[in-house]
């Protein structure tokens, strides 16, 4: 029969998560996960001082146009759209993004705002323009990953479609870049804002962000806290493979 000693953990896992791989009460930083196999476990930890999207709301523009001109099917949109696409969700290209959402029919927050709506997100609203500002919290971002990777945003072919466009440049590839995330799309504006990502990462879905800098120019001019974000992404993948391991 089992005795005392088989309830106790592991000595590679303690009972607690150690202090080292938790944000638990930690101000300026942030992350968020939940296995891709059960999504719904949502795990969230750290507080930053806003939720704003910024350029992560790429993803959400680029969905709804595959919705609402192509009836979620990549294979209908034209080379050049293919190209916003790719720009708008590799490079954070703004002007693409743009030209996207003006083709959008009637209202684009009405239809990004559907698309959140599909997949359970009850809570963010996107406008028709500036999409940017909107509030998008860490939660459903992860909810939105999850979804991409589940084939449940817009169709199975628009969310395959999405995930494999997601590929930064190299200039982009901080923070998630530097642990070998499967897809992941980055959102910044300027140094005294949020700078925040969501991707996949080892069998989950994740999202993190930071206050702090320093910070580093990237290729479009806008600016990034890369060696904060490098750093949360490190400690996020130490605590997964504590979370694949212990839980």
């Amino acid at each position: 029969s089992a005795g005392p000693e088989s309830a106790m953990p592991s000595p590679s896992c303690p009972a607690r998560v150690p202090k080292r791989l938790s944000l638990e009460g930690k101000h300026g930083r942030a992350f968020a996960f939940a296995p891709l196999d059960r999504p719904g476990q949502v795990t969230v930890e750290g507080e930053v001082s806003g939720s704003q999207a910024w350029s992560t709301s790429k993803v959400l523009v680029a969905a709804a146009f595959l919705a609402t001109t192509a009836d979620g099917d990549p294979d209908a949109v034209s080379g050049t759209n293919r190209r916003l696409i790719a720009a708008a969700l590799q490079r954070s290209d703004g002007d693409a993004v743009a030209a996207l959402r003006r083709q959008i029919p009637g209202s684009s927050g009405r239809a990004m705002t559907a698309v959140l709506r599909s997949i359970g997100d009850r809570r963010t609203v996107a406008p028709d323009s500036l999409e940017g500002t909107m509030a998008w919290a860490p939660r459903e971002q992860v909810r939105f990953m999850a979804a991409l990777q589940q084939g449940k945003v817009v169709s199975k072919r628009a969310s395959a479609y999405l995930l494999t466009t997601m590929r930064p440049i190299k200039q982009h590839r901080w923070g998630l870049g530097t642990v070998d995330a499967r897809s992941f799309k980055g959102g910044w504006l300027r140094q005294g804002r949020i700078t925040r990502q969501m991707g996949l990462l080892d069998g989950y879905a994740v999202a993190i962000s930071a206050d702090q800098g320093p910070v580093v120019h990237q290729t479009d001019g806008d600016s990034a806290h890369v060696a904060a974000m490098d750093d949360l992404a490190a400690v996020l993948a130490d605590r997964l493979a504590y979370e694949r391991r212990c839980k």
